[in-house]
């Protein structure tokens, strides 16, 4: 195992109803809020009368930002950002999916620590500046599928240059994350399906990637992988399921928590591959990886064969003893699971051409470059050459 320092420093508030204690929750970390959320104009409108009911009644003042979109633009962030400052916020409520949650780190980390939000992201050789602290958040998931109600990550994207990037820092894990089924089962079949396999591709991009060995994160993560499939089937079977959204919010938050990566941390080839997807075409990112998991899979077979082998066997029911069969028979299985479940995408099929492949290609090694030249890191180096080859594969 590799040396590593992990902790989980949010507090979990879970059960169904528990939306309504976050005025309660948020005035022991500010006296006026900013919750932001997305457009007003959708199912989401009364959970967010709710939260503003619920932080009114315990005695905070509020301010409500809509408009973040599903690819979080840098320049709606900086208008939240100027509206924070403006109206003497101290504390962020962020009310939404993925896409709000990280929104909301780059709010209040950037309002604490100055600039503009893409000052902070990395983006090939630049260096990113750092921040210097940030106001407290309390994070509201609608959707499971990335766990940012509880890390340190964000991505953005740039609507002037089409460009989607990330950032972590400490400073903005939230204080308290309130996961509430009820409200998580309002999410659409299509949304759902995406979500979770977004919550595959994080589970399997550390364990595909690494050259440690850690068998307490395999298993972790293999524990996790079945746990998921097991609900992914029930779910679509039945969206207002409370303990299956439950089961797959679990899911999410520890699939990218980093408990599923101890002694054994990688690297995210796949989400570095989807990126040109939603920056240029703004398709939503679960759905990006729904299109780039399996030719990834099938691609870089070879690249480590005994780890593609070994998720295939203890999670994928694979018998064969070769490992480099064993190695290509993943992506196979994983199709079929997509099929099984509805969530198989292709390009064609969210309307993306094949024009910009080598573009796309370019955005990737030079944003987020790897140990030789024109690549990306992955399980070897991903070269764009690969880069192209896997969205051939895509088609």
């Amino acid at each position: 195992m590799t040396p590593f320092e992990w902790n989980f420093p949010t507090k979990l508030t879970y059960g169904p109803g528990r939306i309504s204690e976050v005025g309660e929750i948020a005035k022991a970390y500010g006296k006026k809020a900013m919750v932001a959320t997305y457009a007003k104009g959708s199912p989401l409108d009364p959970v967010i009368d709710t939260v503003e009911a619920s932080l009114l009644e315990a005695g905070l003042e509020v301010v409500v930002f809509t408009g973040i979109e599903p690819n979080p633009r840098a320049q709606t962030i900086d208008k939240a950002i100027e509206m924070f400052k403006a109206e003497e916020c101290d504390l962020v409520i962020a009310l939404g999916g993925g896409s709000v949650i990280d929104g909301s780190k780059y709010i209040s980390a950037t309002a604490f620590s100055g600039g503009n939000a893409w000052d902070y992201v990395v983006l090939g050789d630049r260096v990113p500046r750092e921040y210097t602290g940030a106001f407290p958040i309390i994070s509201i998931p609608t959707i499971s599928a990335a766990g940012s109600e509880c890390n340190a990550g964000g991505v953005i994207t740039n609507a002037e240059t089409n460009e989607k990037s990330f950032s972590r820092s400490p400073y903005r894990i939230p204080k308290v994350a309130i996961v509430d089924p009820e409200v998580l089962a309002s999410v659409p079949m299509r949304l759902t399906q995406d979500s979770c396999v977004d919550i595959f591709s994080h589970l399997i991009e550390h364990y595909l990637s690494s050259d440690a060995e850690s068998e307490f994160a395999d298993r972790q993560t293999e524990g996790m992988i079945l746990c998921l499939k097991e609900n992914f089937a029930k779910i679509i079977e039945n969206l207002d399921d409370l303990e299956v959204r439950g089961q797959l919010a679990l899911c999410s938050i520890f699939g990218w928590s980093g408990i599923q990566a101890l002694g054994r941390m990688g690297c995210i080839p796949m989400h570095s591959i989807e990126m040109p997807l939603s920056g240029i075409y703004d398709l939503p990112h679960g759905r990006g990886m729904v299109v780039v998991i399996p030719a990834y899979l099938e691609h870089m077979a070879d690249a480590k064969p005994h780890r593609w082998a070994k998720l295939a066997r203890r999670c994928f029911d694979v018998t064969e003893q070769d490992d480099l069969k064993a190695a290509k028979l993943l992506s196979v299985k994983v199709t079929e699971w997509l099929k099984e479940t509805g969530a198989y995408l292709t390009l064609s099929d969210v309307g993306i051409p094949d024009d910009k492949f080598e573009q796309m290609a370019d955005d990737v090694v030079r944003m987020f470059p790897g140990p030789i030249p024109q690549s990306t890191p992955g399980a070897r180096p991903v070269t764009k050459d690969d880069i192209v080859a896997i969205y051939e594969l895509c088609k």
